[in-house]
């Protein structure tokens, strides 16, 4: 990798990085749509991080989301605004960075912060808040159940009718009992005997550790089971005590309605903006500030109240309302004894019916033409005035936590035809779920950009390929490894339907002319 020449060395190394980026993707990545993308890495950390440049999955998703993004198309960029590295955008210095970018790609987007502002980061807390409406979550407590029943401690699955609320003061009641200690029931304690304390680590956890501060004897993560799990084996009450206790009231604190209306609104009229804009193919800048901390729940419920009013169903898989089921219900009354009643035909003579002349039969292959030629046109409508919209999900990884929306989110393609998603994911798990895996794997189907990858999950991608090919592919990981090994930056492209589906792509230093082009996007203009 050449040095920065001296005209260069006022560029940070953020832009730079970006700046470097942007070339290869515009003149070596295959141009093919697509309608999942997937960005993988082993650690949650930078791509790339040297003196020279630095490269993370939110530079790279910028440019992906600027080549894809036609004129009139939707765009809703989510970032997660946790991530902890040196130019992270819990970072004034990276956040600040990764807004000029944005705000240079997309100078009339809107952007949106969805979070309790309760840290210290006030660059965050200046956008405005996006809020659920309550009457959506009321009118769906499927929704809400699916959530709870992933964030429970002891795997309860929680009913729609549990979940089921009409005002505020029942949505804390039913987070208070759903997410408050659990009661130690015969059936509890039996769970708690069964199981090994690991398998209660990680994502298998949901919300439960941030209910009790590090401060109480009992810490985060797996030691904090294996401490909660062996008061409640041995019955050591004062312990037990305290630490329910303390549960209680962080619930009680962090779930009153003061702190629920900075996440819903119960105004029957309330409207945030953000589907009007992704019509008007504005785009949509989403900043969340929710990872690690009670109100982390609340993310899969707001991407779904979006992804609702945004995505397109087709009319086939609507849920069918009554006036049509009663349809239904009256054509299924015309059939008696499983047969067919047809009108009869006795009353019509041979000369009331039309001759079958050469007229006849061009009237009739003109009217199946003109009705084919509306069918036509019709579909050319589509998905009757939605716009087509991607989502690019940063930090993909921390929703497999909640394992049902985990499945929604990365399905959306499937569900939404005008919708495409492209997610990020870091691998470094000491036990790959297999709600994680199975994401992997769906978004390394169709296009992925591979800057490196859990050995597993790798294993079982390449499970049906040839050895020979698989040898091949090898070979390319040790010369990525011995590329990044020197200081550049290198990873794996992979297109499904190309004649080439891999190919070893090297991050390099752009000519002067070359990196012109790129800056001339800052101005609007490709």
């Amino acid at each position: 990798m050449a040095h920065s020449e001296p005209y260069e060395e006022s560029i940070p190394r953020y832009k730079r990085g970006y700046e470097w980026f942007s070339h290869l993707a515009n003149s070596s990545l295959l141009k093919k749509s697509w309608r999942r993308l997937g960005l993988f890495s082993f650690y949650d950390e930078p791509y790339a991080e040297s003196s020279l440049l630095y490269l993370s999955p939110k530079q790279v998703m910028l440019t992906m989301a600027r080549i894809a993004k036609k004129k009139e198309s939707g765009l809703l960029f989510v970032v997660d605004a946790m991530e902890k590295a040196e130019m992270g955008l819990s970072t004034k210095q990276g956040f600040d960075q990764f807004m000029e970018l944005f705000q240079g790609l997309f100078p009339e987007s809107r952007k949106y912060y969805f979070g309790p502002k309760e840290s210290d980061r006030e660059w965050l807390h200046v956008y405005t808040p996006l809020k659920i409406p309550l009457q959506w979550l009321i009118k769906r407590p499927n929704a809400f159940a699916e959530v709870l029943s992933d964030a429970s401690l002891v795997g309860e699955e929680v009913a729609p009718a549990d979940a089921a609320f009409e005002d505020f003061a029942g949505m804390i009641e039913v987070l208070e009992e759903k997410l408050g200690p659990p009661s130690l029931t015969d059936e509890v304690m039996g769970k708690i005997r069964d199981a090994e304390a690991s398998s209660y680590a990680g994502e298998a956890v949901g919300l439960m550790t941030v209910f009790v501060s590090p401060t109480t004897a009992v810490t985060r993560g797996v030691k904090y089971l294996g401490k909660f799990m062996s008061l409640v084996k041995d019955r050591r009450k004062q312990e037990m005590r305290d630490v329910y206790q303390e549960w209680t009231e962080r619930v009680k604190r962090g779930y009153s309605e003061e702190k629920l209306r900075k996440f819903f609104d119960d105004s029957p009229d309330y409207s945030s903006g953000v589907i009007e804009a992704i019509a008007s193919f504005e785009p949509v800048l989403l900043i969340l500030e929710t990872r690690g901390t009670l109100y982390d729940l609340f993310l899969p419920l707001v991407l779904k109240q979006l992804v609702e009013e945004i995505g397109y169903v087709p009319p086939q898989r609507r849920p069918k309302k009554k006036d049509e089921k009663k349809k239904d219900k009256s054509k299924s009354d015309d059939v008696s004894n499983g047969q067919l009643i047809y009108e009869s035909v006795d009353g019509i003579a041979a000369e009331d019916l039309p001759p079958v002349t050469d007229q006849l039969v061009q009237t009739v292959i003109d009217h199946e033409e003109e009705l084919a030629r509306v069918n036509i046109e019709m579909s050319d409508v589509e998905f009757e005035g939605k716009p087509e919209t991607i989502l690019f999900l940063d930090a993909a990884t921390h929703l497999s936590k909640f394992s049902r929306s985990f499945k929604f989110a990365l399905n959306i393609p499937e569900k939404y035809p005008n919708m495409s998603v492209a997610a990020s994911f870091f691998t470094d798990r000491e036990k790959i779920s297999s709600t994680l895996q199975d994401g992997v794997m769906d978004y390394m189907k169709e296009r992925a950009l591979i800057f490196d990858l859990h050995p597993a999950l790798f294993d079982l991608a390449t499970a049906r390929m040839p050895v020979s090919r698989k040898a091949w592919l090898n070979g390319k990981l040790q010369e990525m490894e011995r590329i990044r090994s020197e200081g550049e930056v290198a990873f794996l492209e992979y297109v499904g339907d190309a004649k080439t589906k891999w190919n070893l792509r090297v991050v390099e230093k752009p000519e002067r002319e070359a990196l012109a082009r790129i800056r001339r996007w800052f101005g609007g203009a490709r």
